[in-house]
């Protein structure tokens, strides 16, 4: 069973990785799914302030994630370019440091009627625009590198694969945690936050992939058996425009779900049955 634990892609044979969409492949998405379950369900059983310091110790926890594995691949040899944090998951990591160590404010209501406290958390606009971006950017993003996972020729009990979709969970909890709590309240009128953050993002990344012939952000080539090879199979050379159209697709998408349900729990605030 560990017999491939600790070798790294090049150094690990082929025909023995997990794959696509195998019983492996969805075992390992369904414990990731339980894991963030039971994470935000503790979560929210917190009070704001301890809800605070679990935001600061995820985040961190991430950073010293990458950095593990980063250490990991340099004691065997096989740190490169390639594992710089420039992917969209990794850029996650330095979002959700900023959000989680800039300050909050908190006010208690009490409702004499039953005495029941309920406490609202108070964020600048750029703290709440960082969350935002997280839970209709880089949650999504997360989210298809679980279905679609890019190191699916590992066998599942290796050190790298075993990383990966750990990691990519806690990745997932953090801006989940944010919304259940009330931290972010994402509204459509906010959509251009999410299209900044991607307009200033990805330039520079897609640069660096041309000097270097790495592929962040996956703008130089898609990966095998995922929506953007279809795009690739299907628009040839402008499968990159296709790629824009379906990430602004999936943001729009969120935002809509999202009203949607907003429309429908204040209809039955102000019109009960």
């Amino acid at each position: 069973m560990f017999r491939y634990f600790w070798l790294e892609g090049e150094d690990v044979p082929t025909g023995v990785g997990f794959g696509l969409f195998t019983w492996q492949h969805f075992a390992a998405v369904l414990v990731c799914a339980v894991g963030v379950f039971c994470l935000c369900a503790v979560f929210l059983r917190k009070s704001a302030r301890t809800q605070a310091k679990i935001l600061k110790i995820t985040a961190i926890l991430l950073l010293v994630g990458n950095l593990a594995r980063d250490l990991f691949l340099s004691i065997i040899g096989h740190m490169s370019l390639d594992y710089l944090p420039l992917h969209l998951c990794s850029f996650a990591i330095f979002v959700y440091l900023v959000h989680a160590f800039l300050p909050e404010t908190y006010s208690t209501s009490i409702f004499c009627e039953d005495r029941q406290k309920r406490v609202y958390v108070y964020s600048s606009p750029f703290r709440s625009a960082l969350a935002e971006i997280g839970l209709v950017l880089l949650m999504p993003g997360t989210v298809c590198a679980l279905i679609f996972p890019d190191w699916s020729w590992y066998p599942m009990w290796n050190f790298m694969s075993l990383h990966s979709f750990l990691w990519h969970a806690v990745l997932i909890a953090y801006p989940l945690m944010c919304l259940l709590s009330g931290r972010v309240q994402p509204r459509i009128s906010h959509i251009w936050m999410p299209i900044l953050y991607l307009a200033i993002l990805v330039p520079p990344t897609y640069l660096f992939d041309v000097l270097t012939g790495c592929n962040y952000l996956f703008l130089l080539r898609p990966v095998p058996g995922t929506p953007l090879q279809w795009l690739s199979d299907s628009l040839g050379p402008y499968w990159l425009i296709g790629y824009a159209i379906l990430a602004f697709s999936v943001i729009l998408a969120i935002y809509l779900v999202i009203e949607l349900i907003r429309h429908i729990v204040m209809t039955k605030i102000h019109h009960p049955r």
